[in-house]
């Protein structure tokens, strides 16, 4: 007969891409217990594919930028069918995560006075996306998984494990 390990967590991610570490993160930060499952090693994530920037209104190339322009610009960029509301919200929010990143140790290009660098792309008016050279997905994911694997979280990455999860009411 076999015998299985159990854990007990107050939330399980699954997936340990950018989002799901984002997620352990703040679960974590509210003080409940994490576990982090991944079907890869942690940090194969697709996440880490992503060149081209982080797209945050920040200015720092052209003031002109700002939430407005980049909700705008978001909302051409998706025929206008994308979700307002979360476009919105993405737009007021991206400069906050770029600077928590920042906080977290992610060494993102610089201009020559010092501040975030920002490049143009796509349908972007404005240069705005805050970048690691051509591997700022490498980046996240690396800044991303520090706290998770030394802070409260606990992680498997072992993808031979098949995890039964169980509800059990209180």
């Amino acid at each position: 007969m076999s015998t299985y390990a159990t854990h007990n967590y107050d939330v399980l991610v699954i997936g340990a891409g950018g989002a799901g570490l984002r997620a352990a993160i703040e679960a974590a930060n509210a003080g409940v217990s994490v576990g982090l499952i991944c079907k890869s090693l942690l940090g194969k994530a697709h996440t880490v594919m992503a060149e081209g920037g982080m797209a945050a209104a920040m200015g720092h190339n052209d003031d002109r930028d700002n939430w407005k322009v980049h909700f705008a610009d978001t909302m051409r960029g998706g025929q206008y069918v994308n979700n307002w509301r979360m476009a919105e919200i993405h737009a007021k929010e991206a400069p906050d995560r770029v600077r928590e990143l920042e906080g977290w140790g992610a060494v993102f290009d610089r201009t020559r006075d010092g501040r975030i660098n920002q490049r143009n792309f796509g349908g972007h008016r404005y240069p705005r996306l805050a970048h690691v050279g051509d591997r700022t997905g490498l980046e996240l994911i690396r800044t991303r998984a520090f706290p998770c694997v030394c802070g409260q979280g606990d992680h498997s990455c072992d993808r031979r494990r098949r995890p039964r999860l169980q509800d059990h009411q209180q």
